[in-house]
């Protein structure tokens, strides 16, 4: 940089600096389109609220994508439902919506545009109907062809499980019969079903989740993680896939390894990572709410100080390897690859992230939807579970428990 000021040669640094972070915060999560299908009365709305969101498909907040479908968003989660409307079996009308309707799916799928196109669909049929032929068929077998992910949802499933099976059995069949046999079929209870006598409780949602996320293309797969509300294992998982992230760009950046300069690196990385998984768990903090976190919390400049720059404190790592021992006996990955004692901003992102987990599964799990919209008392609350977790892990290993 011969010929440049000191000042020059600093905002330089520092633009460079921001590069390099911003790097992995370009892309925002991906939106998922999920086109949910089948005739009238199937459940469709109550299996799209169970596992998107309460008002997802709350009457009229569809908007009408062709005179057949109507699309379904919302501004807090990444997902665009296109739901069909209005079909009844064998009736003149229905055959050339179902008709209308391939062909919109099939303009979709062969989009130039990946992040356009219809990237799964759900065939919801009653479990009760006991009914899987005709036009239903011809309609299935037509999106199908299409080349989209296909699945079938039985829906509604309080019937005798053996009459279930039967008839899950019945329509694997007829698939097979007419080359269809890699349609997974799950059975599904969207909501409790409750009798004079009993309480059936909700089941499926998280085989029908799981089994999507296998059959999304990968650069999809993170926001529906994050859209759906029914599996934690899913969320967990992109977690882990974001932290490794940051992690590894730490392990390679240039300014990771600069004294004092490795501070503002990992203030950024960490700030930038704890907001991405926060939206992976529905709660979407604003950067000045992460501020907020990041200062009143144990994520602090002193903790940054000791860990990145003090050539005789070594803490970090021990506590980090304590920690990820702890995620692995809880289910998690942690593949981090080998973390030493000088990837010394690599390591203190693996431990804020997974303490950030920790402390947003536990704020997820006790606030309702409407609690998680109130960002200052989810600030709040982050601070309080934070603090908490970080003073626990403090006075176990000051008393050597491991």
């Amino acid at each position: 940089m011969n010929g440049y000021t000191n000042k020059q040669k600093e905002k330089m640094n520092e633009e460079a600096l921001n590069k390099t972070v911003d790097e992995l915060d370009r892309d925002n999560l991906p939106t998922a389109n999920i086109m949910v299908a089948g005739i009238t009365g199937t459940g469709k709305s109550t299996l799209l609220n169970a596992v998107f969101s309460s008002d997802l498909a709350a009457t009229g907040s569809g908007r009408p994508v062709t005179e057949q479908i109507n699309e379904y968003d919302s501004p807090d989660i990444p997902i665009h439902i296109w739901d069909t409307v209005g079909l009844e079996l064998d009736s003149e009308k229905t055959k050339d919506s179902i008709s209308k309707i391939r062909q919109t799916i099939a303009e979709k799928a062969s989009s130039d545009d990946h992040f356009d196109r219809i990237h799964a669909i759900w065939y919801c049929i009653n479990s009760g109907s006991n009914r899987y032929q005709g036009a239903e068929l011809e309609f299935i077998k037509n999106l199908h062809s299409i080349g989209v992910p296909f699945i079938i949802v039985l829906t509604q499933c309080i019937a005798v499980d053996d009459e279930i099976n039967a008839f899950e059995n019945k329509i694997k069949e007829i698939n097979a019969s007419m080359e269809m046999s890699d349609i997974d079929i799950i059975q599904v209870l969207a909501t409790d079903k409750k009798t004079k006598i009993y309480t059936i409780e909700a089941f499926g949602l998280d085989v029908l989740v799981d089994t999507t996320l296998k059959k999304l293309p990968d650069f999809i797969k993170g926001g529906f993680a994050a859209a759906q509300k029914v599996s934690k294992v899913q969320k967990r998982v992109q977690c882990e896939e974001i932290i490794y992230l940051y992690v590894k760009a730490a392990k390679e950046g240039f300014w990771d390894k600069v004294p004092f300069a490795n501070i503002l690196s990992t203030n950024k990385r960490i700030k930038n990572m704890l907001k991405k998984i926060g939206d992976m768990y529905n709660t979407q903090v604003s950067p000045d709410g992460i501020e907020e976190i990041v200062k009143g919390s144990g994520i602090n400049f002193n903790n940054a100080f000791h860990g990145l720059v003090n050539p005789f404190y070594g803490g970090y790592h021990q506590k980090v390897m304590l920690l990820l021992n702890v995620k692995k006996s809880e289910g998690f990955e942690v593949n981090l690859d080998e973390l030493t004692k000088s990837d010394r901003v690599a390591v203190m992102i693996a431990f804020y992230g997974y303490t950030f987990i920790s402390a947003i599964e536990e704020l997820w799990e006790t606030f309702t939807e409407e609690q998680l919209k109130d960002m200052t008392r989810v600030c709040n609350k982050l601070i309080e579970i934070i603090n908490r977790i970080l003073y626990n892990k403090k006075d176990s290993h000051n008393k050597g428990v491991h």
